[in-house]
């Protein structure tokens, strides 16, 4: 799994521009000979085959993306967050200072840093930091002006962290895990399952834009008719420092994740129940979760009125370039959503 996970969490594919990964992941999805289609908007989807219920398995394509938002007459971009943003940004955002980013632009990728003022020169030039704006960070690519609008570098070009995945020891770690590594669960899901072994009619499903506000999952919903769906996220670990348990007792090593709820919807009782129940069948140990602060496509697809389900597996650092998480809590989400789709028509009578 580590090297599929890798091919794909490499990819470049931000919020409105996951055309590379989508690309991949067609190619990896017909090779194992399902027809693929697109929707108008990107959405992906792969029809595996079986029989019985309806369900999709549903991760998105997308990763968290800064855009640039003017150019220094020196050359240095000055960034707007992918997401909501405002003047200020949050103290606990300083991470991404001295990260690798690349810059896509339209005729090339440009290799940068993120960086502010720093050492000697801050102590000398500038109060201390009260309060993190958009003007204190900024990317040095090292070219001049004009020689990014060479590069096709305009206000609205995407900058994405340049992050390898990497092993540390039983670990993940990487950019992108949230969700690529889902992607590859799910790939890895009909890939072990003939048709002829399936106890539903699968069908795989990769959508867009899920980082700005589950755009390509209320389509997809919009279209779809399925009698099921289950979303595949990554999931909160709170096995660090300063992080309680009776806030988030998820633990890397420990299982895959059943979530509850999070704060956007309570996902359908009798599909959540069935998932447990399957997991109890083979064995697979779970972890529950209820999350705060945290949405996902399920809540589009139940708006949508398509029973949705959230599984995933813990991970430390989210939204982050070094999102972790544990190899083994990955290979048991992928045996338990295979045990489940063989068992589906029984598991939902």
């Amino acid at each position: 799994m580590f090297e599929l996970i890798k091919d794909l969490c490499e990819l470049s594919g931000p919020v409105g521009q996951e055309q590379a990964v989508l690309d991949r992941v067609a190619e990896l999805w017909q090779g194992m000979g399902l027809a693929v289609a697109r929707s108008k908007i990107g959405n992906l989807t792969a029809e595996v085959g079986g029989r019985g219920p309806r369900i999709a398995l549903v991760a998105h394509a997308d990763e968290l993306t800064y855009l640039v938002r003017a150019i220094h007459p020196d050359g240095f971009l000055w960034l707007a967050g992918g997401q909501a943003w405002t003047r200020t940004a949050s103290v606990r955002s300083t991470y991404p200072a001295g990260l690798r980013v690349r810059v896509l632009g339209r005729h090339a990728t440009v290799p940068g840093v993120i960086a502010t003022t720093t050492g000697h020169l801050a102590t000398l030039a500038l109060p201390e930091l009260n309060e993190l704006t958009w003007r204190d960070f900024w990317v040095d690519t090292g070219l001049s002006a004009a020689e990014l609008a060479a590069a096709g570098v305009t206000p609205g070009t995407r900058v994405i962290w340049d992050a390898p995945t990497e092993r540390f020891g039983a670990h993940v770690v990487s950019k992108a895990l949230d969700d690529r590594a889902l992607l590859a669960v799910a790939t890895e899901v009909a890939r072990r399952v003939p048709a002829a072994e399936l106890g539903c009619t699968l069908t795989l499903a990769a959508t867009v834009q899920e980082e700005i506000g589950l755009v390509g999952a209320s389509a997809l919903g919009a279209r779809a008719d399925y009698d099921a769906a289950i979303v595949l996220e990554i999931g909160l670990a709170g096995d660090v420092p300063n992080v309680s348990d009776d806030l988030m007792p998820l633990r890397l090593g420990r299982g895959p994740v059943l979530v509850h709820k999070d704060s956007m919807v309570h996902y359908d009782h009798r599909l959540t129940a069935a998932l447990e129940t399957a997991a109890a069948e083979a064995g697979i140990a779970l972890q529950h979760a209820v999350f705060g602060s945290f949405g996902s496509d399920g809540a589009a697809l139940m708006k949508a009125d398509i029973p949705a389900a959230l599984v995933g597996f813990p991970t430390r650092y989210t939204h982050t370039p070094y999102e972790t998480a544990h190899l083994g809590d990955i290979e048991a989400l992928t045996t338990w959503l295979t045990e489940f789709v063989r068992r589906a028509d029984r598991l939902l009578a």
